[in-house]
């Protein structure tokens, strides 16, 4: 629960850098795009990118935008959390 707190916060730090400055850090766009693409970290099958409909929309538009993967589908996220 604490690691999921802080993969939070570290995700909302770099998700606020992405929308708000420009140009973009060139580091900024790699860690969030390995952090999107890399199935080891399991993204978007942390609760925090689906805690509202307006936060998943928000991520998977900078997803798209940063040319990252199609989010899972919620069966897949369930089948992941048991």
């Amino acid at each position: 629960m604490v690691q999921e707190i802080i993969q939070e916060q570290i995700t909302r730090v770099l998700l606020e850098r992405l929308i708000v400055n420009r140009p973009h850090p060139w580091g900024l766009l790699i860690t969030f795009i390995e952090l999107i693409k890399n199935s080891r970290y399991n993204f978007w099958s942390r609760t925090f990118t689906r805690c509202a409909p307006e936060i998943e929309k928000l991520f998977e538009s900078v997803s798209r935008s940063c040319g990252g993967p199609k989010p899972v589908d919620d069966s897949m996220v369930s089948d992941n959390m048991h």
